[in-house]
């Protein structure tokens, strides 16, 4: 009697399955954590330390103050940051979605791959190695932080916001294209207000990135909590590391409650308003307050506070030494 069998088979979720799992206990071997001399047992006390001292920051007015001046510094470099991020994305944006170059004509089909593959080489640097690159060029200016922010944050800003616009219903821009209206105005007229509610979200959430990013950037000289942070971990003053960090988080809370009150204010519901407030029809009863205007008048006055804040020198960007410390660095890298 013949015995059957059913040929094995792998299905391609079992398949990628294993072959993430491989990849996960390779990168966790080559990283180190299977070595024994991985956690060090004589630093438990100081974890210990760490975590009680969370219960009694350091509410000093002096500290508080000092904390304050670094919250501002921080504030300042995002908000700058921030500023030429959504320049930089917004242009990036529009020249890199396939749909901008489809309303110019067929000649024009190939042309935000271009564009999107030049944006490629600032975003896949980190923003640390951008404030290492320029402390070369231009020293421990606060420059070095505005820019180590927006060139890496503006290139990731234009590609989300490319792609937003790709994915933006594209009738009515069609329609009027084909009725004559001029490219630029049918964009404008069409495919930015429908997308809006998406660029202004995305918009605040690089703002709670640049936050954090400045704070890092503060450990390389440019000041702020990161600074102050990196100052009071190395003299193991873990009271005042938690009043710092407790700083920040206030930082990144505001922008998010900013980001949702302001949403509110236009009347665009948020997925917590519509998965779980059931808002959406409730929205539509309430007129537009002059809210947002007030919203923009405020954030005017930080971006004018936040440049004479931070004090960066822009002249060095087209002073003769910049420019020879650049071509230095670009000649060492050849061969």
């Amino acid at each position: 009697m013949r015995l059957g069998y059913k040929k094995l088979s792998l299905s391609p979720y079992f398949f990628w399955g294993l072959v993430w799992l491989v990849a996960v206990i390779w990168s966790l071997r080559v990283a180190g954590v299977f070595q024994g001399d991985l956690v060090n047992e004589g630093g438990w006390s100081l974890v210990v330390a760490f975590v009680v001292a969370v219960v009694s920051p350091d509410l000093s007015p002096e500290f508080l103050l000092l904390t304050f001046d670094a919250m501002l510094k921080t504030l300042a470099y995002a908000v700058c940051g921030t500023f030429f991020c959504v320049v930089i994305g917004s242009v990036g944006g529009v020249l890199s979605s396939q749909v901008w170059w489809q309303s110019l004509g067929k000649g024009y089909n190939s042309a935000w791959l271009v564009v999107r593959a030049i944006l490629a080489i600032p975003r896949a640097i980190h923003e640390l190695i951008w404030g290492l690159f320029f402390v070369n060029i231009f020293g421990l200016d606060p420059l070095v932080a505005v820019l180590a922010i927006a060139i890496p944050f503006g290139a990731i800003t234009a590609k989300v916001f490319s792609e937003i616009l790709d994915e933006t219903p594209r009738e009515a821009l069609f329609a009027l294209l084909n009725s004559g209206v001029s490219p630029g105005s049918a964009f404008v007229y069409s495919l930015i207000p429908q997308a809006f509610p998406n660029l202004l979200s995305y918009s605040f959430y690089r703002f709670e990135c640049s936050i954090r990013s400045a704070t890092v950037l503060g450990i390389i000289g440019a000041g702020g909590l990161g600074y102050q942070i990196y100052l009071s971990l190395q003299s193991l003053r873990y009271q005042q590391v938690w009043t710092l960090i407790f700083a920040l988080l206030l930082l990144s809370g505001c922008t998010d409650f900013l980001s949702g009150w302001l949403r509110q204010q236009l009347q665009l519901p948020s997925r917590l308003d519509l998965n779980v407030l059931k808002l959406k029809q409730h929205s539509h009863n309430h007129p537009i307050t002059s809210s947002p205007n007030l919203f923009l008048l405020g954030a005017f006055v930080l971006l004018i506070f936040s440049f004479w804040y931070v004090k960066a020198d822009f002249a060095k960007l087209w002073e003769p030494r910049s420019a020879e410390r650049l071509a230095g660095i670009i000649q060492d890298v050849f061969p």
